[in-house]
């Protein structure tokens, strides 16, 4: 191959030298941005593998029993187990979720004669037992939701059993929730995330005669309450997971492949550079010791 020849090649291997190296330096950012992208992925599945869920033990005809999802609603209407309802104050927006029956007695108490103790007996004697100071202290919470509210009851409370509003308007259509709370009512995500954040309370209800104990209540010191894994949420992330991770292990195996293949052709273009590097410095020497 003649001078001029060997060095238009050794250009040409140049420029193609050139290619490869950038073509490897994308390959390599691609698998850069595989490897994040793997990281997000894990954290996403990390994140179900956290997820929970709060239930609520149920009693059956048998006595056996179950736990259930628990919501707002039926925390609040009804948990299965001895009759036990709940109040929940959202603390979030200063409001109770209750039923309309406990509404009303705490209205008809809350705007009868008396002290604001004689008032917090009278609701105490509607819901089962005049002397329990726990009904006492709900009262007392509940009365001062009103008054963080200007005194309307109507923005203080939401009852949870929306079909008693919607159907008998002289017990308080005002109380009906909207369809974003109902919605919210019947979620058990939105419970367990509003529980687990402190922007819920849970006051519990016994409703027995004896103790009547309306105490405020938490998943871990409720035996009729527990915090488990949301298995089908968990089911559903693994397998996104999983097929996650093969299409981007698939991605990063041919990336491989692909700088593999140009690591080959950059050594072979580097080899055929050096010798004509090494013929071209001949033919200069045999041209000189010509004209010598």
């Amino acid at each position: 191959m003649g001078l001029a020849a060997s060095q238009a090649r050794l250009l040409s291997l140049t420029a193609r030298m050139h290619d490869i190296e950038y073509k490897a330096q994308k390959l390599q950012a691609q698998k850069l941005q595989m490897a994040n992208q793997s990281q997000k992925v894990y954290e996403e599945y990390e994140d179900a593998l956290n997820k929970t869920k709060i239930q609520y033990k149920t009693i059956g005809a048998d006595g056996s029993a179950a736990f259930k999802d628990a919501t707002i609603k039926n925390l609040v209407t009804a948990t299965g187990e001895a009759k036990s309802d709940y109040i929940m104050h959202n603390i979030a927006t200063n409001q109770m979720y209750c039923t309309w029956d406990q509404i009303s007695k705490f209205n008809t108490a809350f705007g009868g004669a008396g002290t604001d103790e004689e008032k917090a007996k009278a609701f105490a004697k509607a819901m089962g037992y005049e002397a329990s100071t726990s009904y006492q202290a709900l009262y007392k919470e509940m009365a001062e939701c009103v008054a963080n509210h200007g005194g309307d009851a109507t923005a203080a409370f939401i009852a949870v059993d929306v079909k008693s509003t919607e159907n008998n308007p002289l017990k308080g259509a005002d109380y009906k929730p909207t369809q974003g709370e109902e919605q919210n009512f019947n979620s058990s995500d939105y419970l367990t995330n509003m529980v687990n954040e402190g922007f819920i309370v849970l006051h519990k209800l016994t409703g027995d005669n004896i103790t009547s104990a309306a105490d405020e209540v938490n998943v871990a010191t409720d035996a009729s309450l527990q915090e488990v894994a949301d298995e089908v949420d968990l089911k559903k992330a693994e397998a996104k997971y999983e097929a996650d991770m093969r299409k981007i292990n698939a991605k990063d195996k041919k990336y491989d492949v692909d700088i593999a293949a140009l690591e080959q052709e950059r050594n072979a273009i580097k080899t055929e550079m050096e010798t004509l590097k090494t013929v071209a410095k001949d033919n200069v020497e045999r041209t000189f010791k010509l004209f010598s």
